[in-house]
C-alpha cells in the first residue's frame, strides 16, 4: 500500500475546510437574498451591497427608483444619504489637521468672531463628538438662511447641557463644522471632500451638485402610501448646495457602490493616517463613559460579543434612508439606501448582521405597510384608549385573516402618549405590541422605558431583560438593566 506525503494530507485538509468555509458563505448569501426579497414583497424599495470576509457578495437593487414608470433601482441608483454626510464631515476635519491646518482641540472663538461666553470652550472635539451642548437644529432642512443670520442665531440659542458633559446629538454642530472646513481650507465644502477623499477613493456620484449627475438616476422619494415626495436635488436649496440647516450635516447624495468604494478606502491609509483613522473610531470619551459603546467622529462605535467593533451610522429625513454597518475586524461590510424609509424595513442591516454571525438566526419580516393594516392599528388604538387593553386583545385575536397591526404605528403612538405622562396608555399600548409582537426586541424595550418612566422598576427590569433575551446586542437595554439595579 502507497504511503501518501503529509504535504498531500495537508492540501486535503485545507481544501476540506475551504470548501466548508465555502459552502457556508454560499448558505449565508442565499439566506440573506431570501430575506431581502420577502422585504421586497412588503414594500422596501432601495438598493443593497453585502460585504463578507473582504469580498462584495452582493450588489443589487429592489423596488422602484421611479414608481410611474417602473423604473426600479439598480447599483447606480442615487439616494439622499441623510446623517451619513457626518462622516465625511469628521474625516475632512481629520484630514485638515493631518495637513497641520487645524486641531481638534481648537475652540470655535479661533473662527468664529463674538462667541458668548457660554459657547466659549467648544472645541472641533467636542462638535465632533456632539457634546458641545447644542441644540440639533435651528429650522427645517430646505429652509432659507443665510450664514450671517445661521451663526448670529445659532449663538443667541442656550445649551441643553454644559459643553463635554453629555451626549446630545447636534446636526447643526456639523454645520458649524462645515463653516470651519471652508474657512480653514479656502475651498468650498464640497470642493475640499472631493479634493481630499472622494477623487483618491475613486468617488465620482457623491455630492451635492459637483457629479452632474444623471438626473434619471436619482431616486424619487416616497411616503406613506407612495405619495411622491420627489427628488433631493429639486428642493430648495442655495444654489448649489442646501442652506447650512443641512449643510455638512446632511443631504450629500451617493450609491452603495460608491460608499463601498468609501469603505475600501477606509481599510487603508491611502487618505486618512492610521492615527487619523484610530481618532475618527475611538477619541477621547468623557469621564465614566462607557469604552464599549459610544458616538466618536461621525460614527457610532460598539463592541459585540465577539469582541469586535461595530462602526455604524444611518441617515434619514423619513423619506430617504441610508444605512452604513461596517465589522472592520471581520471584514464584513453593510450597505443599503431606501427611498421609501419604514421603521421596520429601516432594521434590514441588523437583521443582516444577525443571519451572518448567528448561524440559526431567523430574520424577522414586518408586516406590510398598506391601507388594511394601518386602519386596523388605528381600531386596535382608539380600542385601547376607548375600552382598555382586555377588550383590544380579543379585537386583535378574531381579526380577519390577512390582516393585522403594524408594529411602528403603534410603538409611535405609545412614545407620543409617554411624552404626555398618560404612563397607563403608553403601557398599554406598548404591551399590545408585545403581545402582537412576542419576539420583537424592540416591543419590549419600549414597554421597559414606560414602565420606567412611571417609576415601576421591576416591571421595568424584566422588560428590558425580555428585550435583552430577544437581543443581546441591544445595549440600550443593557445601560437601563444596570442603572434601574444601581
Amino acid at each position: 500500500m502507497r504511503k501518501i506525503s503529509i504535504a498531500i494530507l495537508l492540501t486535503l485538509f485545507f481544501y476540506t475546510i475551504s470548501f466548508a468555509q465555502q459552502k457556508n458563505t454560499n448558505q449565508i448569501i442565499k439566506r440573506i437574498e431570501t430575506y431581502i426579497t420577502e422585504l421586497e414583497k412588503v414594500g422596501f424599495s432601495g438598493t443593497v451591497l453585502i460585504e463578507l470576509d473582504g469580498k462584495k457578495v452582493i450588489s443589487k437593487g429592489y423596488g422602484y427608483r421611479n414608481l410611474e414608470l417602473k423604473e426600479r433601482n439598480t447599483p447606480n441608483t442615487i439616494f439622499g444619504i441623510g446623517s451619513l454626510t457626518k462622516q465625511f464631515t469628521s474625516s475632512a476635519i481629520l484630514k485638515l489637521e493631518m495637513q497641520g491646518k487645524l486641531t481638534t482641540s481648537d475652540t470655535i472663538t479661533k473662527y468664529f468672531q463674538n462667541v458668548p461666553g457660554d459657547k466659549s470652550t467648544i472645541t472641533i472635539h467636542d462638535l465632533l463628538r456632539h457634546q458641545s451642548g447644542l441644540p440639533s437644529n435651528l429650522g427645517g432642512d430646505y429652509d432659507s438662511i443665510s450664514e450671517t443670520d445661521f451663526l448670529d442665531t445659532l449663538m443667541k440659542l442656550s445649551l441643553r447641557s454644559e459643553t463635554g458633559t453629555n451626549f446630545s446629538y447636534s446636526n447643526i454642530g456639523y454645520s458649524l463644522l462645515a463653516i470651519i472646513i471652508e474657512k480653514v481650507s479656502g475651498e468650498t465644502y464640497e470642493q475640499y471632500l472631493y479634493e481630499n477623499l472622494w477623487k483618491p477613493a475613486g468617488m465620482e456620484k457623491t455630492g451635492y451638485s459637483r457629479p452632474k449627475f444623471d438626473d434619471d438616476l436619482i431616486a424619487i422619494g416616497y411616503g406613506k402610501n407612495n405619495t411622491v415626495w420627489g427628488k433631493p436635488t429639486r428642493k430648495n436649496w442655495n444654489g448649489n448646495e442646501p442652506y447650512l440647516n443641512l449643510k455638512g450635516n446632511g443631504g450629500i447624495l451617493s450609491t452603495t457602490e460608491d460608499l463601498y468604494k468609501w469603505n475600501k478606502a477606509l481599510m487603508t491609509d491611502s487618505i486618512l493616517s492610521k492615527e487619523a483613522k484610530h481618532k475618527l473610531y475611538h477619541p477621547k470619551l468623557r469621564p465614566n463613559e462607557e469604552n464599549d459603546s459610544y458616538y466618536a467622529y461621525g460614527w457610532d462605535v460598539h463592541k459585540t460579543a465577539r469582541n469586535t467593533f461595530q462602526v455604524w451610522h444611518n441617515g434619514s429625513n423619513n423619506i430617504f434612508y441610508a444605512d452604513f454597518m461596517r465589522f472592520i475586524d471581520e471584514k464584513t461590510t453593510l450597505i443599503f439606501m431606501s427611498n421609501k424609509s419604514n421603521q421596520d424595513l429601516d432594521r434590514l442591516n441588523f437583521e443582516v448582521a444577525k443571519i451572518i454571525f448567528e448561524k440559526n438566526y431567523k430574520p424577522i419580516i414586518p408586516i406590510a405597510d398598506n391601507e388594511t393594516n394601518q386602519i386596523f392599528s388605528q381600531e386596535i388604538i382608539e380600542t385601547i384608549l376607548s375600552n382598555g387593553l382586555e377588550k383590544a386583545t380579543i379585537k386583535y385575536k378574531s381579526r380577519p385573516t390577512k390582516t393585522d397591526v403594524i408594529e411602528n404605528i403603534l410603538n409611535a403612538k405609545g412614545y407620543e402618549l409617554l411624552s404626555q405622562n398618560k404612563f397607563d396608555e403608553a403601557i398599554s399600548i406598548f404591551t399590545m405590541n408585545t403581545i402582537a409582537y412576542p419576539k420583537s426586541y424592540n416591543a419590549f424595550d419600549s414597554l421597559g422605558e414606560a414602565y420606567m418612566n412611571k417609576g415601576e422598576k421591576v416591571s421595568a427590569i424584566k422588560n428590558y431583560e425580555k428585550s435583552l433575551q430577544l437581543d443581546p446586542t441591544n445595549g440600550n437595554a443593557e445601560d437601563m438593566i444596570k442603572k434601574l439595579k444601581q
